[in-house]
């Protein structure tokens, strides 16, 4: 064994000799230019009885079978005397069995066959995904669809969970940074699907019959798209879910209206009272969506900006150079359908706090006035176009950002062109969306700490809070009755 390990090591060297003799860094070495062109999509659909899509690829390499269906459905298709409810759902479509099994036998035959059966609720989108060996691929698939289609939503299960969802709703305002996330969208989105939270009240209300009938409108052959990938033969296999599907009815059910207006918070720092010695920060303000134009310039200008890790200008600002925090960075979420959200974000100790936002809105305002550097504008595009392959990085991963494509109202070319938008995007353009989507001026700063040592700040930046605008006082909310607390 020793020998053959030896032999290995000195071909290796052997091959790599010429290019180490050539370089005198490692920053001489030179690499081709990685080149990665997806696959089509429409290669892979397939339109099963019923109106059933699916995305499926064969794969032979390894003895698995993987399955997961994609359902049009979550939280904000919930009506807000029932917020929870997708929490719920989520917890109990396994776990609360169907009419011939009960969840713990589900759970534990899975286990028995050493596979994998989940399932959770999104905003938008539900997952249901199973992973079996091939060999297992009848009994699998057959509980699959099972679940699926046949949820019991037994009352014992369903008991035991509202009693842990309300028993977390105690811990729900401990941590800070949950505190922060959650406020900071209620801030910026408004009182609409996006902010509800569940109480014990609503959560005490959600009934077997509730579950049933939210699954029953949306888990229709046309509302969901599958995503198979394995060991199989790909003709069987549509002859086994057709089987499995028959007698599905539903088709494409009516959807609640998403949020279109939102507040525009007044600019300044509002501020939530909590007994620590650190300060959690947001600050900034709506997004865009992912379907906005400018979306692929955005995400190179805020990996420059703050979400680059340590080559961006935050990091190296408030961590490398000042020593003020492990936990920063700016970034701009995505939503389905709505605009996400843009942050700069801190977690630094209290009488830094000041300082650092100062910081942050600083590099704010650098990225809408400065062009970016060469070697910025490289580094960026180059992370973006040697991570995209890691959507496609297994066949299941392959079939469910398919299938997520095509969820989500995207065209079948979107990965087609990706990578081209990353590439044609230059230095003007980055300051060009810096200043349309970067905003300074409209940014409401969210703190989570204790007032006295934050409004106080530190030598570099000696307080009050105010310099940085009016200062609003948030209440927290008693997450067990939703009211205010005194």
């Amino acid at each position: 064994m020793n020998r053959k390990i030896f032999a290995i090591l000195a071909l290796s060297l052997i091959i790599a000799a010429p290019a180490l003799a050539q370089a005198k860094h490692p920053s001489e070495l030179k690499y081709p230019a990685l080149k990665y062109d997806p696959p089509d999509p429409r290669a892979f659909k397939t339109v099963y009885a019923g109106g059933l899509r699916a995305y499926v690829q064969e794969d032979k390499s390894l003895p698995l079978f993987n399955i997961t269906a994609i359902v049009n459905c979550g939280d904000l298709y919930v009506p807000k005397d029932k917020t929870g409810l997708g929490t719920v759902l989520g917890d109990q479509l396994i776990k609360g069995g169907t009419a011939s099994r009960d969840g713990s036998a589900i759970e534990e035959r899975i286990d028995f066959l050493g596979g994998s059966l989940s399932f959770m609720v999104g905003e938008r989108a539900a997952t249901l995904s199973l992973s079996v060996l091939s060999k297992d691929l009848d009994e699998g698939l057959a509980t699959f669809f099972d679940v699926l289609r046949h949820p019991a939503f037994r009352e014992e299960p369903l008991k035991l969970a509202k009693a842990r969802f309300i028993e977390q709703l105690r811990q729900a305002n401990d941590q800070p940074s949950q505190v922060l996330s959650r406020e900071y969208e209620r801030l910026l989105y408004g009182d609409n699907a996006v902010t509800w939270e569940p109480t014990k009240a609503a959560y005490e209300g959600i009934s077997a019959a509730d579950l049933k009938a939210f699954h029953a409108k949306y888990f229709s052959p046309r509302n969901v798209i599958l995503a198979v990938s394995g060991d199989f033969d790909k003709a069987a296999l549509k002859a086994r879910i057709e089987k499995l599907a028959a007698g599905w009815k539903g088709g494409a059910p009516a959807f609640p209206a998403l949020p279109k207006a939102f507040p525009s918070p007044e600019p300044g720092v509002y501020f939530i009272q909590k007994a620590i010695n650190q300060g959690y920060i947001s600050l900034g303000h709506l997004g865009l969506e992912d379907t906005n134009p400018d979306y692929f310039a955005v995400q190179v200008m805020n990996f420059i900006l703050g979400g680059g890790g340590f080559t961006s200008r935050i990091t190296t600002k408030v961590r490398s150079d000042e020593g003020l925090s492990y936990n920063q960075g700016s970034r701009f979420t995505v939503r389905w359908g709505l605009p996400g959200t843009f942050a700069g974000y801190v977690q630094t100790k209290s009488s830094t706090v000041g300082y650092a936002i100062s910081l942050i809105l600083a590099e704010f305002d650098r990225i809408r006035k400065q062009p970016v550097s060469d070697g910025e504008l490289e580094t960026a595009v180059n992370y973006y176009v040697e991570s995209f392959a890691d959507m496609f990085q297994s066949p299941q991963a392959t079939m469910t950002t398919f299938a997520n494509l095509e969820m989500t109202g995207k065209p079948a070319d979107y990965y087609k062109t990706y990578l081209s938008k990353f590439k044609a995007v230059t230095k003007a353009r980055i300051q060009e969306v810096a200043q349309k989507y970067v905003r300074p001026d409209q940014a409401a700063i969210m703190i989570v700490g204790d007032w006295e040592p934050c409004d106080k700040g530190g030598d570099k930046w000696p307080g009050p809070l105010d310099k940085l605008g009016k200062i609003h006082r948030v209440s927290l909310t008693d997450p067990m009755t939703g009211q205010e607390i005194k």
